[in-house]
């Protein structure tokens, strides 16, 4: 099992310290992940598309006039617009594939950070639109730069606060 990338700080509370322990997965393996997610969208796109050729096939069996050229229309629009579906899903994975998987020093495309949120962590891997994934029982948000809390956090460093939807977030770890 890979080493993860640990972040102690000490919280000072009335007469003692609290240590917390920010745990960071390897961001190869949530690249991984992105990459496993990215692929399975293809194969259902593509598994769709084979049921709607095959479903197109035997409306032509057994229709006849405007109803077949309603239904073929209909089946050939799907097709299509799943075929746009599949094209989106390789750039996506084409921006994985890119991605910078050093370490980040301020965040941009290929950061994995933890935000602290009073009491409560999230773990961010800014890199494309997927949302919530799982690594060891633990939830990532793969969340694009270009999204609200993607451009809000963009440039910023470990231990800036950032002001995002009249909420304060901490970030405590950055790899």
């Amino acid at each position: 099992m890979k080493e993860c990338a640990l972040k102690t700080i000490r919280i000072p509370e009335c007469c003692f310290n609290i240590d917390i322990t920010y745990m960071l997965p390897q961001k190869s393996d949530i690249k991984t992940l992105c990459l496993a997610r990215v692929d399975k969208l293809i194969v259902e796109y593509e598994g769709v598309i084979t049921e709607l050729q095959k479903g197109m096939f035997e409306e032509t069996k057994s229709s006849a006039g405007d109803k077949y050229e309603t239904s073929r229309t209909q089946f050939q629009r799907e097709i299509e617009r799943l075929k746009t579906q599949i094209s989106q899903v390789h750039t996506t994975k084409a921006i994985l594939l890119t991605l910078n998987m050093g370490k980040s020093i301020s965040v941009g495309e290929g950061s994995l950070l933890a935000l602290s949120l009073g009491n409560t962590e999230l773990t961010i891997f800014i890199s494309v639109a997927l949302g919530n994934l799982k690594h060891n029982n633990q939830s990532i948000q793969a969340i694009s730069i270009q999204s609200p809390l993607g451009a809000a956090l963009k440039g910023h460093k470990e231990g800036d606060t950032i002001a995002f939807n009249q909420k304060k977030y901490k970030i405590v770890a950055l790899a």
